[in-house]
């Protein structure tokens, strides 16, 4: 299978686009390649990017507040964060505070149940990227979020080969994607309220995240420029 890791490029010339030249930037937890029209940056460490450290803040995303005033970012660029935290609700809210408009992005659904999809060369046994705390998702304009738990291994039954065939066809089917202005809706699916673990989390997992979001990945990539 071909893994489509790096940023979709219409999708990242979409939102380069949307960030005016003269504007003030804030990428949280740049990666290898930090997004270009970023001014300033924030994450756990300084990273392996030559950054000016007078740009780059130090924060614990899942128990710190970002050290910056409110609304001070025209834009925050957010790819590959949130579903690495154990609290990603405390960094939606504070994106919401510091900043007037952004980008979200994060592993898609169809890929964290979906074997073969971490790195390497060989086959994986295990569902999607072994380090992420969550699924993540788009449904009306609201960014869903819901806990991938181990017994994914056992409760999630989708003919395997639907799913591989899907990712292979549609490279923009490896992630979510969400621009908000102003604030971030969010919701949060928990076990107990949402669904029971042991019962009717693999029939959520098919009928509610899976479906919902395919269809927000579809409608979002067709709508952009």
């Amino acid at each position: 299978m071909q893994k489509h890791y790096a940023p979709n490029l219409k999708i990242l010339s979409h939102v380069e686009n949307l960030c005016n030249d003269k504007a003030k930037i804030l990428e949280l937890g740049p990666g290898q390649t930090p997004f270009s029209k970023a001014t300033h940056f924030c994450g756990w460490d300084q990273g392996s990017q030559k950054i000016d450290e007078h740009k780059h803040a130090v924060c614990d995303f899942s128990t710190q507040s970002l050290p910056y005033a409110d609304k001070e970012f025209d834009f925050i660029y957010c790819r590959h964060v949130l579903e690495d935290l154990y609290n990603p609700f405390l960094l939606v809210e504070e994106m919401s505070r510091v900043g007037k408009a952004g980008y979200i992005e994060t592993p898609s659904p169809a890929a964290e149940l979906c074997k073969n999809i971490d790195s390497g060369d060989t086959d994986v046994p295990w569902r999607g990227y072994h380090h992420h705390n969550f699924l993540v998702w788009v449904y009306e304009h609201k960014l869903c979020f819901a806990r991938k738990f181990p017994i994914v291994e056992y409760a999630f039954k989708l003919e395997e080969e639907k799913l591989v065939d899907y990712l292979e066809k549609t490279p923009y089917a490896w992630n979510t994607y969400m621009l908000w202005k102003d604030t971030i809706p969010y919701k949060h699916f928990q076990h107990d309220v949402d669904f029971i673990i042991t019962i009717t989390y693999g029939e959520f997992l098919i009928k509610t995240v899976l479906q919902q979001s395919l269809i927000s990945n579809d409608n979002f990539y067709k709508n952009i420029k």
